[in-house]
């Protein structure tokens, strides 16, 4: 997205405002995802292998995962964060959002948003 927060959203399909939305009232706690018309829609198998979690907004099917840090670890590892799923992803170069809404490659500094 470049500058600021006027840029694209790796055709988010018009859903700037509510990308921009998103990302500027992601909660502390997960859980209170739950109370804005987030469901959890986190798969068995990542429920087995991590401690993350996938949530899909029920009204828009945005999707953003959370990231639980644990204790003792260096970096993102040891802090709660989340990751904005871009919805029009081709590949591990744009696979999430950055807090701007700009494609960004898994495992980069900048697809962890920490609330």
């Amino acid at each position: 997205m470049g500058g600021g927060m006027g840029g694209n959203f790796g055709n988010t399909n018009g859903k700037k405002h509510e990308y921009k939305n998103i990302i500027s009232h992601l909660p502390k706690n997960p859980k209170n995802l739950l109370k804005n018309g987030w469901i959890n829609t986190t798969p068995n198998e990542m429920s087995k292998k991590t401690s993350s979690q996938l949530f899909t907004n029920k009204n828009s099917g945005i999707k953003i995962r959370f990231d639980k840090g644990q204790r003792g670890l260096g970096g993102y590892g040891g802090k709660d964060h989340y990751h904005i799923l871009n919805p029009n992803s081709t590949g591990k170069h744009d696979y999430y959002l950055d807090i701007n809404g700009n494609p960004v490659p898994k495992n980069s500094k900048s697809s962890h948003i920490v609330p």
